[in-house]
């Protein structure tokens, strides 16, 4: 059976709640990823931000102002805080949650990326990359 720590990701890029959102989406951008758990030093684990929380600030901001408004204020998303975007009803997953639990979960809640805690410590991220190579790399052969 497939669980979290089979497939998690150990090498975590985590983000601080005071990044700037310039800053997260570079790196998102740079290392190819889709989210970060969002630590604060001295409280752990306090959010997770992801390309899809961007995206809803984004239509959010276009929505609510005229195009050339919109335009104009980019400049002062991107100088947020990330504090201010993450998702802070995350939800983490143990490391022997199994595949099936992590599925449902993307299901039921709409959520791709699973921060991987143990005795409230992030050891990991399971992410939608993770589990779709572990669904399709999988071999019951082996």
């Amino acid at each position: 059976m497939i669980r979290a720590n089979d497939i998690m990701s150990e090498s975590v890029i985590v983000v601080r709640p005071d990044m700037l959102v310039h800053q997260v989406v570079h790196l998102m951008l740079r290392d190819r990823v889709s989210g970060f758990p969002v630590v604060q030093e001295g409280r752990g684990l306090v959010g997770v931000i992801a390309m899809k929380d961007f995206f809803k600030i984004i239509h959010s901001y276009s929505q609510s102002h005229k195009i050339e408004d919109f335009y104009r204020t980019l400049p002062q998303i991107q100088q947020k805080p990330v504090a201010d975007f993450m998702s802070t009803d995350f939800m983490p997953i143990k490391p022997e949650t199994n595949l099936h639990e992590i599925l449902q979960l993307l299901i039921d809640h709409d959520v791709g990326t699973f921060p991987v805690v143990e005795n409230d410590r992030l050891i990991g991220i399971v992410s939608g990359h993770d589990i779709l190579n572990a669904v399709f790399a999988f071999d019951p052969d082996s």
